[in-house]
Parts: C-alpha cells; sequence; structure tokens
C-alpha cells in the first residue's frame, strides 16, 4: 500500500512537471515563433512616431510610414511599455510591416520578446531534465515527449514559409476600410509630449521616482553582496576545481530542510577517499523533488587537504549558483546605481507675487 501511495505522488509530480514545461515551453515557443514570423514575413519600412495610445500605463506608439505602394499609412505598435523612452513624436524608426496586417507593426530593432522566449524555452528544458532525472522514466515520459515535440514540429511547418511579402494597393485599401470601424474604437491618439506635462502624470512619475530613490540605496547595497558572495564562492569552487580529487561515490540518502516554501532534500553521498577512509557528507544543493534516487552512482570532488570540501560533481552546472549570484547581483546594483544617477526632478514653479515694497 505504501508503495502504491508513493508511486502515484511520483506519478502526479512528474504529470506536474511535465506540464510546467510544456506551458514554459509553449509560451517561450510562441514569443521565439511570433519573432521568427516576424521576421520571415514581415517588410521592412521607415517609420515615423506620431503619436501613442495608452491603455492604462502602457504607452504603444503610433507610426506613419509609406508602403511600397506610395500609400501613407499608420500602424500601431504591437509591442508596449510604460517608458516614455524613444516615443518622442517625429522620432524615425525602422519597422517591420505584414502584408495584410497595414495597422499593426513592430520596431525592427526590438529583441526583447524573443530574449523573454529563448529564456523560458531554457527553463521549459531545465524543468523537463529535472522531471526525467528524479523520477524513473516511463510511458507517459514518451508520450509526452512525443507531443511536445509534434507540437513544435507542427508550429515551425507553419511560420516557416513566408507568402507573398508584397504589399499590393489594392488590398490595402480594402483592409483599411475594413477595419476602420474597428480602429475607430481604439484608444485616440495623443503626442507623448502632452501625456509627460499632464501634471497628474506628472505626481505620479514623481511619487515613484521618490519612492525608487529610498529603495536604491538598498538595492544597491544588496547588488555589492551577492557580487562579493559569488566571488568567494568561484574563487573557492577555482580552487576545488584545480587541486581537487574526483572519485566514485554513491547516494545513501536525504537529509530535509523545512522552510517556508516546503521541504528541501540535500543528497547523503558516501565514498572512499585516497588514504582508503570512508568519508559520508551532505551535498550543499538541494532540490524538491529530489535530483537523485537511493543507490544512485555520483562524482565526488574533494580536497585532500581539506576535510568538509567534498561536493557533488555536476560538470559545467557547479558554476551555476556562482553564475546566478553574478546575474542578480549585478542587476540589483545596475539598478540601484541607474536609480542614483538619475537627475532630481526639478520642483514645480508656482508664481508668487508679494506685495510691493
Amino acid at each position: 500500500m505504501f508503495e502504491l501511495i508513493v508511486g502515484t505522488v511520483s506519478a502526479m509530480n512528474q504529470v506536474a512537471a511535465f506540464i510546467a514545461a510544456l506551458a514554459c515551453g509553449g509560451l517561450g515557443g510562441l514569443l521565439v515563433g511570433s519573432a521568427i514570423y516576424w521576421r520571415l514575413h514581415a517588410i521592412r519600412v521607415q517609420g515615423e512616431v506620431i503619436g501613442v495610445r495608452q491603455s492604462g500605463n502602457c504607452f504603444n506608439a503610433v507610426y506613419r510610414y509609406t508602403a511600397p505602394s506610395g500609400e501613407t499609412l499608420e500602424g500601431t505598435s504591437t509591442e508596449g511599455s510604460s517608458s516614455t523612452r524613444g516615443k518622442e513624436t517625429g522620432t524615425q524608426v525602422p519597422l517591420l510591416v505584414i502584408p495584410g496586417k497595414p495597422q499593426e507593426v513592430q520596431e525592427a530593432r526590438s529583441h526583447v520578446f524573443t530574449i523573454v522566449g529563448a529564456l523560458l524555452l531554457a527553463a521549459a528544458a531545465g524543468i523537463f531534465y529535472i522531471a526525467v532525472r528524479s523520477w524513473r522514466p516511463g510511458p507517459m515520459t514518451w508520450v509526452v515527449a512525443a507531443l511536445f515535440v509534434f507540437h513544435l514540429l507542427n508550429g515551425l511547418r507553419k511560420i516557416w514559409a513566408p507568402q507573398d511579402k508584397s504589399l499590393r494597393a489594392f488590398s490595402l485599401r480594402e483592409l483599411v476600410a475594413r477595419r476602420q470601424g474597428a480602429a475607430s474604437g481604439a484608444s485616440p491618439v495623443t503626442r507623448i509630449e502632452d501625456l509627460v506635462s499632464d501634471p497628474a502624470y506628472q505626481a505620479r512619475q514623481g511619487a515613484q521616482r521618490a519612492t525608487l530613490r529610498r529603495v536604491a540605496p538598498f538595492l544597491l547595497l544588496a547588488g555589492l553582496g551577492l557580487l562579493a558572495a559569488g566571488v568567494y564562492q568561484s574563487r573557492s569552487l577555482m580552487r576545488l576545481e584545480s587541486s581537487g580529487i574526483r572519485t566514485a561515490g554513491l547516494v545513501t540518502g536525504f537529509r530535509t530542510s523545512h522552510d517556508h516554501d516546503g521541504v528541501t532534500y540535500h543528497p547523503v553521498v558516501a565514498y572512499t577517499d585516497g588514504a582508503g577512509h570512508a568519508v559520508e557528507f551532505t551535498d550543499s544543493v538541494g532540490s524538491n523533488p529530489p535530483l537523485y534516487r537511493r543507490g544512485d552512482a555520483v562524482t565526488v570532488l574533494y580536497r585532500p587537504e581539506k576535510s568538509g570540501s567534498a561536493i557533488v560533481d555536476r560538470g559545467p552546472w557547479n558554476w551555476l549558483p556562482a553564475l546566478l549570484l553574478y546575474l542578480f547581483g549585478a542587476g540589483l546594483a545596475a539598478v540601484g546605481v541607474s536609480v542614483l544617477r538619475a537627475p532630481r526632478p526639478e520642483p514645480t514653479q508656482t508664481a508668487a507675487i508679494g506685495p510691493a515694497a
């Protein structure tokens, strides 16, 4: 009965991990596939910013461009943000336009969503690896993998063969006329300079900047602390890699640690050192679900002259914790420095006329 319960829980965890991997992979594939679709199907034109469409705190730039047919058209960017940089009226921007969708454009130099999609695909691959590594692969593994590959190939088939990339004049007129009603219901086009000069907008931005300036020193200190921790861990690992010894080890069990996120499993590994002594240690890297099973053979890396230095050798993955410390530390420090170096907003000048002397 106990084995049945454990097997059921393991199967549920594996299915949940596969679903998470498919979700990340699907969203990442959608973003990367959309970027590939635009690069293959769109044509490149030169546009000029004429205003923005506002939706809450998000601004979508509106461009005026000339189609190859000679028609002057207007298109709204499919990508928006709360930043006003680059949306000044009259700014010249290279655009991508897909035939059949003249009112939707993308900036040719924008790669943010492509990078996010690539990171999601990498996360999906990591989750899939953990799911396969933590539980014994069964029939469900191959079924889900086959579905994922089929979905990926089907998506590539749809975006890989671009159609006609010419913007015919008659089709543009028809499309503009057909979508005139939909466009009339969209938010109005407004110059970004008019929005920025609005007192309510200036008050909101001033409050946000004041909050950021109060938090910036703590972000900078946290970033420097993470960078220092990354340097310390890198130096320790470098000494271990250069003067350490690799030997065979065996996972004999797990030690658990509890926190607000749940239970973390740290593998307990036994090995025999060069002097013939049996040594057992708990690896510092833990996870939930565990990355190993009891009885798994692993490679141990240790320094004979320093006790307590042994780790499970994961090859290039040994550097992942230090790399994450560097990335998060550099990100926090960069945000803190950029906020502290930003010029303080000038106080609103109010006319104060006193009595004449």
